[in-house]
């Protein structure tokens, strides 16, 4: 007697239907040297500006290196969060182009081209974390932390940058034109990036502001990679840092996901 056979239940349909979109992602990034570029120009830029312009200024008695290494893991980060305006920008453009209403009529997983968006685009931010660092490293930046140090460094911001992934997407489904998920995310993840511990220590912030460094994301992932590649706090920083990306990932891919179901309705 002929069986037909069983349907895939959604979690092995999602898996393989996300992992094929996120080769997808990764094929279109390298083939888009501008994504990276765009990824990569800002904080390579500021690195290499305020190091040599403002960096003995900012640590009096030190040498540039010395700040470089205190400060390069907060353009590590800011090129991760600033490469997620990409994330932002070729999800409304797959939404708008009409490449999303053809994998609407594909039997496919629903949420998968969110999440192949979203995996796919961790590639382009390794290939930014690594450049921030070999530029940092022509500066003066070394690990002396050890490999297993060196190792957490790389991934604890890849893990923060998914969730900073979840809600460039949540806010590129719900926007309405492409310039408004452009302005609304560079003015976010400025101000993010300059109310942290990532150019300054806390205690060397303006009184009112060192609340809002100590509370900010930012912040936790900035002490946690000092820490790690070099010495310094690390659990407390770390945990911080994971306790954030998980509350993204929570709130922001709720978000996205119904409202990318929405678009369907």
């Amino acid at each position: 007697m002929n069986q037909t056979p069983a349907a895939a239940g959604p979690r092995p349909q999602l898996l393989h239907d996300g992992w094929a979109l996120t080769v997808r992602a990764i094929r279109v990034t390298l083939r888009n040297p501008v994504l990276l570029m765009m990824a990569t120009f800002f904080p390579l830029i500021l690195l290499v500006l305020i190091t040599v312009s403002f960096g003995s200024l900012v640590a009096p008695g030190g040498i540039r290196a010395d700040y470089v290494n205190f400060s390069l893991p907060l353009f590590a980060v800011m090129g991760i969060m600033f490469a997620g305006l990409g994330t932002a920008m070729t999800t409304y453009d797959d939404l708008q182009s009409g490449f999303d209403r053809r994998l609407r009529a594909l039997p496919i997983a629903r949420s998968a081209p969110l999440i192949g968006r979203i995996a796919g685009d961790a590639v382009r931010n390794l290939i930014t974390l690594l450049a921030v660092i070999g530029v940092g490293h022509l500066l003066g930046f070394r690990f002396t932390g050890g490999l297993l140090g060196a190792l957490g460094f790389l991934i604890l911001p890849l893990v923060f940058g998914t969730g900073v992934a979840w809600m460039m997407v949540a806010i590129a489904v719900h926007a309405k034109s492409g310039e408004a998920v452009g302005s609304a995310l560079n003015a976010i993840l400025l101000v993010a990036s300059f109310l942290s511990t990532g150019f300054v220590p806390r205690q060397d912030l303006p009184t009112w502001i060192q609340p809002l460094a100590a509370a900010n994301p930012v912040s936790s992932v900035v002490e946690a990679m000092r820490g790690l590649a070099a010495t310094g706090p690390i659990a407390a920083p770390t945990w911080r840092t994971l306790a954030w990306t998980v509350a993204l990932i929570a709130v922001f891919a709720t978000i996205a996901i119904r409202g990318y179901r929405g678009r369907e309705r």
